[in-house]
């Protein structure tokens, strides 16, 4: 905007201190406590590590903060819209310029209201083609650097697990886990069988479970380097092939929808144009006390039956993703694209692949919940497609005969491969990717360490 947009390629190496007071006093406390641990006790300085951790701001909160606090000040807003041609109450939508406590999918920084919108030519570009404030052409894509100072916490967490002989011991504790089986596996009574049976069972059903998050943890992460490696597209550059597209979504065609959740009159919501609701419907088998009838084993079951259930539905791209769920709907219209430079047609159809963030409401009526995800108009939205051209019908309906490129082209979703997984998602980019981590540390170097501990453990 004016060259002092926040640096956020963080290359090889960044060393973020804290930088609010209350981060400072916590890090500090960390910071005592790792080292009276490292001499006197291993379990205060795992605490103080896990302080460090938490208190350790990512490389780019502090510039990230700085330039919020500089696009949201009263003054640079007003004046913003006054070279414009408007008032900053007309310019700025209201619900972007509250971001104290702003849900996952909204704005970050403040975005144009209706009242600015180009409703008589569309596709054409805002007032000067002013792009809005969150594109990656006004503030860089995050690039999170190789290593942060998690990475030297993870090293001085290993050193304190050395230094303590917590290796040792944990061999000796393998050796008296393995005797124990033996002995009860060499015991023919039917208690001994027992416990091995559940014993296995425990740790089995742990194991899956850490698997199945690692997986989810390694798919989001593939979709981060996915996106930082995709350049985003301005709307009026785009070409035949694969795009990536951020911007605000705009009227289409056909005017927003007002829905009624299962049906009902009491669960509304209006100005959408991409939504999916879900019913669950949860278990009414308790007793007096308020406490579920089922036996232990049940329980169990049922919680595992319910944790592949849901993996099963995000693996095949049901998301979101609901335990308990009864019934589900999903529905859209066109609309547009538009990053400030121009509009480009979206049909929520023509995805295979939507993802929602916090839902627009949840409605609790005895043992049924009712959750709405969706997307209004004025929303954020990221698109990675591939550009197809309309047919010549769709440009007839919109008379459409000297349109720019933009506005006779939309973006395809459907995946050709795994390779190219498409998605339309609520939110822009940088809220995506703003406070991510490397791949190399949040994976490869924990995983390092790990097998490099179980080896020290066996050896």
């Amino acid at each position: 905007m004016d060259g002092n947009e926040p640096d956020v390629d963080g290359r090889f190496f960044i060393a973020t201190l804290p930088y609010t007071q209350n981060m400072q006093i916590g890090w500090f406390f960390g910071a005592l406590l790792y080292i009276y641990g490292f001499f006197m006790s291993p379990f205060w300085a795992i605490t103080g590590l896990v302080l460090l951790f938490y208190t350790t701001p990512h490389p780019f909160a502090q510039e990230l903060a700085q330039y919020k606090e500089k696009v949201t000040n009263v003054k640079f807003l007003e004046a913003y819209a006054e070279e414009r041609g408007f008032t900053s109450d007309e310019y700025w939508m209201k619900e972007s310029l509250d971001t104290s406590e702003a849900p996952a999918g909204s704005w970050n920084f403040p975005a144009p209201s209706p009242q600015v919108w180009n409703n008589e030519t569309p596709y054409a570009g805002d007032h000067e083609d002013s792009l809005l404030l969150e594109h990656p052409f006004m503030i860089d894509v995050p690039k999170p650097p190789l290593l942060t100072l998690r990475a030297v916490y993870f090293t001085l967490g290993l050193f304190m697990l050395q230094y303590w002989g917590v290796i040792t011991a944990l061999k000796d504790n393998l050796d008296t886990f393995g005797f124990f089986f033996g002995f009860l596996l060499d015991d023919n009574s039917n208690t001994g069988l027992l416990i091995v049976v559940l014993s296995v069972i425990a740790i089995g059903y742990t194991v899956l479970y850490l698997l199945i998050l690692l997986y989810g943890w390694m798919k989001k992460l593939i979709d981060n380097i996915n996106m930082i490696d995709l350049p985003t597209t301005l709307v009026t550059d785009v070409v035949k092939g694969e795009v990536e597209l951020i911007g605000q979504v705009r009227p289409g065609p056909q005017k927003a929808v007002k829905i009624y959740v299962d049906d009902d009159p009491e669960m509304a919501c209006s100005n959408l144009v991409c939504f999916e609701w879900v019913r669950e419907d949860f278990s009414a088998q308790v007793d007096a006390q308020g406490r579920s009838t089922d036996t232990f084993f049940q329980i169990q079951m049922q919680s595992l039956n319910r944790m592949l259930k849901s993996f099963a539905d995000w693996l095949f791209v049901r998301e979101p993703l609901h335990s308990e769920e009864s019934a589900r709907q999903r529905g859209g219209i066109p609309f547009i694209l538009h990053d400030g430079s121009g509009g480009i047609h979206v049909d929520p159809s023509m995805f295979s692949k939507i993802r929602y963030q916090d839902p627009l409401k949840v409605w609790n009526v005895g043992n049924t919940r009712w959750t709405l995800y969706g997307l209004r108009l004025g929303d954020p939205i990221y698109i990675r497609g591939e550009l197809t051209a309309r047919t010549k019908k769709e440009l007839a309906d919109e008379n459409l005969v000297d349109a720019p490129k933009n506005a006779i082209t939309k973006i395809h979703g459907k995946n050709k491969s795994a390779e190219h997984e498409y998605v339309l998602a609520q939110g822009s980019e940088y809220s995506i990717l703003s406070y991510t981590y490397s791949v190399f540390e949040t994976f490869y170097l924990p995983m390092f360490y790990l097998l490099a501990f179980l080896i020290m453990v066996i050896a």
